[in-house]
């Protein structure tokens, strides 16, 4: 028993020693090197192989040094993976390929309530299926829509899932995955 309470005090020191730098999750000076994507709410993320309806609609929150004035524009891609290959007919479709769907001028951004821009994204069915070229008999249980994020800057930097990690504590929502059911 002794043992156990020597163990978990040990433990507990550690961690909180470790944690002591109230500092680290907060932005610091060096915050300029990048930008992050956080998504804030999520209305609806479904898509039905037997009718339109259903899509993904979602906030964004958009975050840099300088509160949202390097942003240029936010491009959104589209990609189609078709796990069940045995079902539907996507044999006309673009299938893992990317395809951008648009690309979000920084003016459509307004102003949210923690003072940073933020965009309402709203994909519907028929936008995944027009963009991938399908249809609803091409689709299936279990196929997935990857929707990709990617923030172009004023100053021509590009960030996205393979150059952002955590900033300041936060981690980037660079993929939605939409999957069909």
């Amino acid at each position: 028993m002794k043992i156990k309470k020597i163990l978990f005090i040990t433990f507990a020191t550690i961690t909180l020693w470790s944690c002591s730098d109230d500092d680290s999750n907060v932005f610091a000076d060096d915050f300029d090197n990048g930008a992050v994507l956080e998504i804030v709410a999520t209305g609806n993320n479904s898509v039905s192989s037997d009718t339109l309806e259903g899509g993904l609609n979602t906030t964004l929150e958009y975050r840099d040094a300088e509160n949202g004035v390097l942003l240029d524009k936010l491009n959104v891609y589209i990609t189609f993976i078709d796990n069940t290959e045995n079902a539907g007919d996507s044999s006309n479709a673009i299938v893992r390929q990317e395809v951008l769907l648009r690309a979000v001028d920084a003016t459509e951004f307004s102003i949210g309530q923690d003072d940073f821009p933020r965009y309402n994204l709203i994909v519907t069915t028929q936008d995944f299926l027009n963009i991938t070229n399908n249809s609803l008999d091409g689709i299936a249980p279990g196929d997935d829509y990857i929707v990709r994020f990617e923030i172009v800057l004023t100053d021509g930097r590009v960030f996205s899932v393979n150059n952002t990690g955590s900033n300041g504590g936060l981690t980037s929502d660079f993929n939605i995955i939409t999957t069909v059911g």
